[in-house]
């Protein structure tokens, strides 16, 4: 049934071109021969229907058809009519003419169908849409692929406009390439065209125009949507290629086999880029350059003609500021497919700004090596294991080689005094458990033997879980500190054992005073008791007279052994003893003290001191001191005065900073004032008997209380002199 179906509309082609030139050539007869044209009309009308027939593709009817028509003429148009007999020779040479003219026309008229079918064949068959429009832009005629690639019949496309499908281009588009094309240019141009579905795509058009009838333009148009895509694909390789050179790099360079530049792409934005192309077709090392030596280059150039791979190859060139631009190369080397070398590939940055951070880094690291080694301070990272660590201080002060590497725990431990060894252990690793700070103090000994004090401070380094997994440790040299803390305080007791002579010598002075001032309340206990006596031999005995009597003895008693406990006090050698005390009363005793030397220079005393005064925190017995050598100076420098009052005057006032005032001011004659500083240097003396450490000790003395003690010209003349002290602060 299946060879049937398809054997059918064979017959029917086959057959179609008889049946229509059977039928053609019987109405042609029978209208020529009622009309009467005779041989040759009907034979030329004969030779229309048989092109026509051969028009439908075939040969075969159109000879069949040639010879009926043939028979025709002579039976029909050919006298003697209806015979197959012709009597007159024109009539032969007609009817021949007619069926050699047929013949050809049939001949030619099947290869020229024959041809047009095979470029029909090839039009169909060809990857590129074929359009065919007339002079308005209407379709005449398209091929296969035009139909396939729009989605349409051929029928459906023929009669529409070109923008019915062109999506691509507007009418003033479409009317500037008509122009072109009339003008007898091909037009090559990119649009896009729209499926039956909706969907577009992109196309390459090459129009130009022949006549046939009138102006028609041949359209061809080439799918473009693989190369679209191989372009877009290609442009995104680019894009991302120049993205990863622009952030990543910020040259791309090519060179040849002679390692001569022949491509160079810089980074957008890149500064003191060089101009484009003026280093192409030159060497790396005929670029102007400040660095490398010539031993650099001579390593690199033999690199690069061993045809290797190099890595970050640094150079320095001039900028136009007279500066430097360092750039950091890196290259493959590049072979053909037959293995020959033919160049170089590679990439640069410019290393400008992190050559600036380096340098500054070593001079931040050169500054902190020397810092440290002025101060004598070491650093140290440790790790519960060991030191992972040290500075170069730090191997310094420990007597360690830094060219023998790091050295592990136990050798850190035997520099470590044997005394102290075990507490530092301890105290760092405590730290490490615990995430705390440490600050203490170890010795250390030296290979050579020597002995040195060390004052650590650590704290911890935490881990991004909050562990402690490290301990950055300080230690800072103090052994010369130590020093002179020891000196210091053999400085401190050769002062007080000045201080002590001092005051020994300032006794020695007042012994006559403090003679007078101890026989007084004898002699009044002497006369007290004997008027007891008196008493007591009355008869009756006034007791009541007795008993007063004896209370004024004890009176007297406790008086005389107060001031023999003052000169104790004052002159025996006891450590400096920091209490509360009152400051005027303190006045007030010293004025006592040395009222015998006041009343012998026939001074006069005025004392201003302020009430309700906050208690000082001291040494009572040291600011007794000071203030007997600033009255006793006082008093000396103005018993030479022949005229004029002599007035002392002794003040206290609450200072501006909470503390005590004190003022010792005299009527002499003063100081130089080009002098008045110096007479608190050690052994410096206005005095012709002086030893000149008198205002030295009493300075001393002011300072250690966190005071200060100055000397200012008196007004209208004479010198005063003023310390201050802080108050207590319990009290405040």
């Amino acid at each position: 049934m299946e060879i049937a179906h398809k054997r059918r509309p064979r017959l029917q082609t086959v057959a179609a071109p008889y049946l229509l030139g059977i039928a053609g050539l019987a109405l042609i007869t029978f209208v020529c021969f009622r009309l009467d044209f005779g041989v040759a009309r009907t034979g030329f009308i004969y030779v229309i229907l048989i092109a026509l027939v051969s028009l439908l593709g075939s040969f075969s009817a159109s000879v069949a058809l040639s010879i009926v028509a043939a028979v025709c003429l002579n039976y029909f148009f050919a006298p003697p009519l209806f015979e197959f007999r012709i009597d007159a020779a024109d009539d032969i040479v007609r009817i021949a003419a007619f069926f050699t003219t047929s013949l050809v026309v049939a001949a030619l008229t099947t290869k020229v169908r024959a041809s047009e079918a095979r470029f029909r064949t090839f039009v169909d068959r060809a990857t590129d849409a074929f359009f065919l429009l007339d002079d308005r832009s209407i379709i005449v005629d398209v091929n296969r692929e035009a139909c396939d690639s729009l989605g349409y019949s051929r029928e459906e496309l023929i009669g529409r406009h070109r923008s019915d499908f062109d999506v691509g281009l507007d009418e003033a588009s479409i009317a500037r390439i008509r122009q072109r094309v009339i003008a007898g240019e091909t037009v090559t141009f990119e649009t896009r065209h729209r499926r039956n579905d909706g969907s577009s795509f992109p196309v390459e058009i090459h129009q130009g125009q022949f006549e046939q009838g009138g102006r028609r333009f041949l359209c061809l148009a080439r799918d473009i949507t693989e190369r679209k895509r191989a372009e877009d694909e290609l442009r995104e390789s680019e894009e991302r290629f120049r993205t990863l050179v622009q952030f990543s790099f910020d040259v791309y360079w090519e060179s040849d086999a002679q390692h001569r530049f022949t491509r160079q792409l810089f980074a957008e934005g890149l500064g003191d880029a060089p101009a484009p192309g003026s280093e192409i077709g030159k060497t790396r090392w005929e670029v102007p350059y400040l660095e490398p030596d010539a031993e650099g280059w001579r390593k690199h150039r033999e690199t690069l003609d061993a045809h290797l791979p190099f890595r970050d190859f640094e150079l320095a060139r001039p900028t136009p500021d007279g500066g430097k631009r360092y750039v950091s190369v890196s290259g493959l080397p590049v072979f053909d497919k037959s293995g020959r070398f033919i160049g170089y590939r590679g990439v640069g940055r410019h290393i400008t700004e992190r050559k600036r951070v380096e340098e500054a880094l070593r001079r931040s690291e050169a500054y902190l090596s020397e810092a440290q080694r002025l101060s004598h301070t070491g650093t140290a990272v440790l790790q519960a294991t060991g030191p992972v660590y040290l500075s170069e201080e730090s191997y310094r002060i420990l007597g360690l080689d830094p060219r023998q590497g790091l050295p592990d725990r136990e050798t850190l431990l035997q520099r470590i005094h044997p005394d102290d060894r075990d507490r530092v252990d301890a105290e760092v690793q405590a730290a490490l458990r615990q995430q705390r700070s440490y600050v203490f103090e170890f010795r250390i000994v030296r290979p050579d033997g020597t002995i040195k004090y060390l004052e650590s401070t650590g704290h911890p380094l935490l881990s991004p879980d909050g562990h402690a997994v490290e301990i950055l440790g300080t230690y800072i040299d103090v052994t010369e500190r130590k020093r002179a803390q020891e000196e210091h305080e053999r400085l401190r007791q050769v002062e007080a054992e000045l201080a002590h002579v001092n005051r020994l010598s300032i006794m020695g002075e007042l012994a006559a005073s403090l003679a007078h001032e101890i026989l007084h309340p004898i002699a009044t206990a002497r006369n007290n008791a004997s008027a007891g006596i008196n008493f007591l031999e009355m008869r009756p005995p006034n007791l009541d007279e007795v008993r007063e009597a004896l209370s004024c003895v004890v009176r007297d008693a406790d008086r005389a052994k107060d001031i023999v406990d003052r000169m104790r006090e004052h002159i025996r050698k006891a450590p400096p003893r920091k209490e509360p005390f009152d400051l005027n009363e303190t006045i007030k005793e010293v004025i006592v003290m040395v009222q015998s030397a006041i009343a012998k220079n026939r001074v006069s005393v005025r004392t201003h001191l302020a009430d309700g005064l906050i208690p000082v925190q001291g040494d009572r017995v040291q600011l007794q001191q000071v203030l007997v050598n600033l009255i006793l100076n006082a008093v000396e420098a103005m018993s030479s005065m022949e005229e004029g009052a002599r007035e002392l005057s002794i003040s206290t006032e609450q200072s501006p900073t909470g503390g005590m005032l004190v003022a010792v001011g005299d009527s002499g004659p003063g100081i130089d004032p080009q002098r008045l500083q110096r007479v608190f240097e050690p052994f410096y003396t206005t005095k012709t008997s002086g030893v000149g450490m008198g205002l030295a000790i009493c300075r001393s003395i002011i300072d250690d209380h966190g005071g200060r003690l100055w000397a200012d010209a008196n007004k209208p003349r004479g010198t005063v002199f003023q310390f201050t002290l802080p108050a207590n602060q319990e009290d405040t």
